[in-house]
């Protein structure tokens, strides 16, 4: 049956004040036509991390594709429905087909046309995993790619796959006779794309410079887009303030507050997210090598201290789990594990650890409130015995290098699970399932990955929702996550811009921002 679905717009309640630096007009419409931007609109956003590489199937995490360079055969509006994107139409042929038209006309932004070629070299590439593109754990059931005819490509499962649609979303289209013209690394420094932005410059570590790309359909609105790292909160509010930038993120709470009462704009993702830290089972000779262990070190944290204290009561702890109430497969059933240093206490002593043991995690200085959080959790590890040593990376690049395991970890990662843009629980649930490739990989609990498993070619919506239930209470019960609240994501913008629309991947989309 043929499926595609269109795109309804739905605008977020934006916050207006007068207290800012002034900003360009909209110029005055034609009767009948919509307000045009001027063409001096230049929108400047700061942010406290930025990948190190522009190539969208290398990591996941700061994902250049939701600024605006890159897109894949379907999209996502802000709620998470799909939209045709470069595939205007598709339909599933069989349990384990599905077939996508390309959209006639698109190009890169170098003006090469989209070809059936070009989707077929992507998806082998993404699905190649001597490769370790940080993708490849979202397109784990893809098989690969035929081509049927110069605009028609069939994507094929290893099984009926109830989220397919969602895996190919997930794979941004690369052009490929440019990227193999320049090879991986230079593509990373120089992409080109099909998306409404396109690049003028990429300093890494710095800043990003886009520009409309004039063979999109809908070029991005702004003349020029500047995205610039500023890992300092001060430094992103001060430009905020002084009118240098117009969008950031990460802004402490305290902060958002502040600002808010000077008429800046809040603009707060809080769907399908959490906040929490991986616990590698998998580190030889480690402590975290034992359950009880790892359920030791969740029943050491007052997880309502920290959302009360450290998140100023704007979140509420995770309910033992990864996935909240808008998550496909959230298990209703499971609690917080409750705040009991004494039980703690008594399961290291079962494990053979009474007089604790040191570890280490890996802090990513970058997520909202984190270090605050696990300062808490360091002082409560350290009234149970356990010493926890911080090891901070404000470098995005590094940090992900220990999450996709590139990099030697330590025995914790701090982490912010999203099941956007899928809110579909077998998104955050991935990272945890014993078929990930190495090194990825880090946990092997049969009882979970029989659950998921049969969760991946269930189509009926019922029975999967029960299967992935089951699999999260597993999870629960030898947990290789500590879990702490659920996630928000703040976000601020200066009152002399619109359509910043939080969304469901939590970055605002950049090309649709206009002055006010």
């Amino acid at each position: 049956m043929l499926r595609r679905v269109v795109a309804i717009a739905s605008l977020a309640g934006l916050l207006a004040a007068a207290c800012a630096p002034a900003s360009p007009q909209a110029q005055p419409a034609a009767p009948g036509q919509p307000a045009q931007p001027p063409k001096d609109f230049k929108l400047r956003v700061g942010l406290s991390a930025q990948a190190a590489t522009l190539d969208p199937h290398f990591s996941i995490g700061n994902n250049m594709r939701r600024f605006g360079l890159f897109e894949a055969l379907v999209g996502y509006d802000e709620s998470s429905r799909f939209i045709p994107s470069l595939a205007s139409e598709w339909r599933s042929v069989d349990p384990t087909t599905w077939q996508f038209k390309l959209t006639p006309g698109r190009k890169f932004s170098d003006g090469t046309p989209i070809t059936a070629d070009d989707v077929k070299w992507n998806f082998e590439r993404v699905i190649n995993p001597e490769l370790r593109l940080g993708v490849t754990t979202r397109v784990l059931n893809i098989a690969g790619a035929t081509i049927v005819d110069p605009q028609t490509v069939n994507v094929t499962t290893k099984a009926p796959d109830p989220i397919a649609l969602h895996a190919v979303a997930a794979v941004a289209i690369l052009p490929k006779a440019y990227f193999e013209r320049i090879g991986a690394a230079d593509f990373g420094l120089k992409p080109v794309g099909s998306g409404p932005f396109m690049l003028k410059e990429f300093i890494p570590n710095d800043r990003i410079t886009m520009v409309p790309n004039p063979n999109h359909p809908k070029p991005a609105i702004a003349s020029e887009m500047t995205i610039r790292m500023l890992p300092e909160a001060s430094a992103r509010v001060a430009g905020l303030r002084g009118g240098e930038l117009d969008i950031v993120n990460g802004i402490s709470l305290d902060q958002v507050e502040q600002l808010r009462s000077q008429g800046f704009q809040v603009v707060n993702n809080t769907q399908g997210s959490d906040i929490g830290a991986f616990i590698y089972p998998n580190i030889p000779d480690a402590p975290t090598q034992h359950k009880l262990v790892r359920q030791a070190l969740n029943y050491a944290v007052d997880k309502e201290l920290i959302a009360k204290q450290v998140y100023r009561g704007l979140t509420k702890p995770a309910q033992g789990q990864v996935l909240q109430q808008t998550s496909f497969g959230f298990n209703p059933n499971l609690k917080p594990y409750p705040y009991d240093p004494a039980k703690a206490r008594q399961l290291l002593a079962q494990a053979g650890y009474p007089n604790g043991f040191s570890i280490k995690i890996s802090l990513a200085t970058f997520v909202l409130e984190g270090e605050a959080a696990f300062l808490v959790v360091q002082q409560q590890f350290r009234d149970i015995g356990v010493n926890l040593e911080i090891v901070r990376y404000s470098d995005a690049a590094q940090f992900l290098d220990r999450w996709y395991g590139r990099a030697p970890r330590e025995h914790l990662l701090s982490v912010s699970l999203r099941n956007g843009p899928t809110l579909d629980g077998a998104t955050a649930l991935v990272w945890f399932r014993g078929t990930q490739p190495p090194p990825v990989g880090f946990y092997n609990n049969p009882a979970f990955d029989e659950a998921m498993k049969a969760s991946d070619t269930e189509m009926n919506p019922q029975r999967r929702a029960e299967l992935i239930q089951r699999a999260v209470a597993a999870m629960h019960e030898d947990p290789p996550y500590l879990f702490l609240v659920e996630g928000l994501d703040a976000w601020m913008a200066s009152p002399n811009v619109a359509n910043v629309i939080p969304r469901a991947d939590g970055d605002p989309a950049m090309e649709i921002v206009t002055p006010k």
